[in-house]
């Protein structure tokens, strides 16, 4: 049987946080003690409502997740992030859930690659201060502007660094290729995009759609690691089915994830 290679996918923070389709919720329930009913609230999970009918494009979305889910434990395609993506997470509320049940992509393992070129070994600052999204597109902006060649000769004078952002450094013409076009609040985008690329990705998955239409039809660059939604991944793979969200809207599950 020829082995098949998976499908390289690498994930937006924005598609991290649609996998998760429950949220967090309590149902009051009575029960008897002491020879008296009490009322008591028991926590557990509901299903996330899906967009409104005006937002049909992300509904769409959404409903492809469970489908991206099982492809990637059939292996099918190979999900890969990086810390930068986490960052992202960690200012969004409930982007990387403390529990299992309902995510999508529970029981997968990511694969875990390195920035194009890691952000830290040139700007230090506190934790809150490092995830804060203007020091990203800061870091972006000062990319944007060096000349690498004295930047290398000059850093090299102080310590080893890694030959993979060495390479991506002298290769950094790319990453201001891929921001043209682009707002400053995109920068972090593209560096993303950037890092799935260097990093060997087949695609970037994201439900940004100003940023997909920018990438795939103003900028004119060549994209060998192409931004796409889950519904444009699943018509490249020629899949057309979607499979059921597990957990329906305004159900109540217990903390097993139990229907009750």
């Amino acid at each position: 049987m020829e082995n098949i290679v998976p499908k390289k996918v690498f994930l937006d923070n924005c598609i991290v946080s649609i996998s998760d389709t429950v949220q967090g919720a309590q149902k009051s329930t009575k029960v008897s003690w002491g020879g008296k009913e009490h009322t008591i609230q028991v926590s557990g999970f509901e299903g996330k409502p899906l967009p409104r009918d005006d937002e049909v494009w992300k509904r769409e979305q959404i409903e492809c997740m469970p489908t991206i889910g099982r492809l990637a434990r059939q292996n099918v395609i190979a999900l890969s992030i990086y810390v930068e993506i986490q960052f992202e997470g960690w200012k969004r509320p409930r982007s990387f859930p403390a529990t299992a049940i309902g995510n999508v992509f529970n029981g997968i393992e990511f694969e875990y690659v390195d920035a194009a070129v890691e952000r830290s070994y040139f700007f230090q600052s506190s934790l809150d201060d490092h995830i804060d999204n203007q020091r990203m597109i800061d870091f972006c902006k000062w990319l944007l502007k060096i000349n690498p060649d004295i930047l290398i000769e000059k850093i090299m004078k102080a310590r080893d660094f890694p030959d993979f952002l060495l390479i991506n450094l002298r290769n950094v013409e790319r990453f201001r290729e891929l921001c043209k076009g682009l707002s400053e609040k995109q920068y972090p985008d593209a560096f993303h995009l950037w890092t799935a690329e260097v990093n060997g990705a087949d695609c970037f998955l994201t439900i940004d759609k100003k940023f997909i239409r920018v990438m795939t039809e103003t900028n004119k660059a060549k994209m060998p690691c192409p931004p796409l939604s889950p519904s444009q991944l699943l018509d490249e793979l020629e899949i057309h089915e979607r499979d059921p969200i597990e957990y329906v809207e305004g159900a109540f599950y217990d903390i097993f994830g139990r229907r009750s």
